[in-house]
């Protein structure tokens, strides 16, 4: 009796070989063709690749920068000198928009392939916004919206508006330098709201002043000056009621308007 059960568990176990075995070369059998697909797919696209590289129409022929006053020519001639000749396809996008030196004027960088020949470098410019004086008689920095100077001039360009920011630690103005006074994106702001507000229609903003604080004053026409605080761009109602008080005043008899708080304060000249 226990000779036929050892029997009986040998034909078990080789037959549940036997079926591991079968399974098995089932599975290899139905992945051959898969198997010998891919191999076909990764090797045309490697004869592809080959071919594409070899071609001489594919070559970078030319750099076409936009625009073009954005970058200097010895910046365009060291980029030709590493891309043109080189197969378009091949080229690393990324890689080049890291190498290229962007002057204090430009902003951003795209680098695309322009089929067949030619690499485009597309620039985003700053966009000057205001002029900005660092100390009193002293030259006028064009300084674009995310801060940057990107021009110095003897006078103000009467295109922008003046912002006086004597708090600096720079006092005189370089190109490429970025405003350190962080109540400039709030007066950036508030002069974004102002042109918007119906105010504007009656109302010219030709001043902002900020102090090392970033506190903000905005003077309206030839004045006064109207204390604004930090969040200047909030105090667009306040300072709408504000004007009212020229209906029974002239204006030239206020020397400045506090309008930090809830309750308007008012300083008259002597």
């Amino acid at each position: 009796m226990g000779k036929k059960n050892k029997k009986g568990r040998r034909s078990g176990f080789f037959h549940a070989i036997g079926s591991v075995l079968w399974t098995a070369a089932w599975v290899l059998w139905k992945l051959v063709p898969v198997v010998v697909a891919v191999a076909l797919t990764g090797f045309i696209a490697f004869e592809i690749r080959q071919v594409l590289v070899a071609d001489r129409f594919l070559q970078v022929q030319e750099v076409k920068v936009v625009p073009p006053e954005v970058l200097s020519d010895q910046s365009v001639r060291a980029l030709e000198s590493k891309i043109v000749g080189k197969n378009i396809l091949m080229l690393d996008l990324r890689k080049i928009e890291k190498q290229i030196e962007l002057g204090p004027g430009a902003q951003s960088v795209r680098v695309i392939r322009q089929m067949p020949s030619t690499v485009r470098v597309e620039i985003k410019k700053r966009n000057p916004i205001a002029n900005l004086q660092l100390k009193q008689n002293g030259p006028y920095a064009i300084v674009a919206d995310d801060g940057y100077i990107i021009d110095v001039r003897a006078e103000a360009d009467p295109a922008w508006i003046l912002i006086e920011d004597y708090s600096e630690p720079l006092k005189e103005p370089k190109i490429g330098v970025r405003i350190q006074n962080k109540g400039y994106p709030e007066a950036l702001r508030f002069l974004s709201a102002f042109r918007m507000h119906e105010l504007s229609r009656r109302e010219t903003a030709t001043r902002v002043i900020l102090d090392p604080y970033g506190n903000i004053t905005v003077r309206l026409g030839e004045g006064p000056d109207f204390q604004l605080g930090r969040k200047a761009s909030e105090r667009l109602s306040f300072l709408t009621k504000a004007l009212f008080l020229f209906k029974t005043e002239p204006r030239e008899n206020i020397e400045y308007m506090d309008l930090q708080y809830d309750r308007i304060a008012v300083k008259r000249k002597q």
